[in-house]
């Protein structure tokens, strides 16, 4: 298969755990587009959301993710909001194939309930707000796997079996 992979999910869906980890089964390399957009910008998405907005942020991360594709088939975290704008969406079904961490959300609270470096989860009420609406789109990628109660290696080999009935 030679599309893109790329993870969505929600805050603490564990898209930068599976996705290395999904790499390296199918011998691909992997990239987390926080982690790009981090390097490139030589500060974290938080110093990004706090001072430049929510909005600036999520421009930069379109503009990462469309304008520089990787050349050889990878494998891609993306960050949790990514996957809501509609051309990145057309994007990615275009060039790839989108896999939904899918978690509920007691789970992904309780993952990420200490994390400093996540801007969107310190308000719990708008917090479980942004994750009803979000479930809502991630229900558009193309392969749904659900975390709960699975090991990192459980959830690629769903995966990839999902994958090979694409193929």
């Amino acid at each position: 298969m030679d599309k893109h992979i790329y993870i969505v999910g929600f805050m603490g869906s564990g898209k930068s755990t599976i996705g290395p980890v999904l790499a390296g089964r199918m011998d691909r390399p992997f990239y987390d587009l926080d982690n790009l957009i981090e390097e490139e910008q030589e500060r974290t998405i938080s110093e990004i959301f706090e001072s430049q907005g929510e909005e600036y942020f999520r421009k930069l991360e379109s503009e990462t993710l469309v304008q520089n594709p990787p050349s050889e088939p990878c494998v891609m975290a993306l960050g949790g909001g990514t996957f809501v704008n509609k051309i990145n969406r057309d994007y990615i079904s275009k060039h790839g194939i989108s896999v939904w961490l899918k978690i509920p959300l007691y789970l992904a609270k309780r993952r990420c309930r200490d994390s400093q470096h996540r801007p969107l989860a310190r308000n719990p009420e708008q917090w479980e707000s942004l994750f009803r609406r979000r479930e809502k789109i991630y229900q558009r990628a193309d392969i749904p796997v659900e975390v709960e109660g699975k090991s990192p290696q459980q959830i690629c080999a769903e995966i990839e079996g999902h994958l090979s009935e694409i193929r």
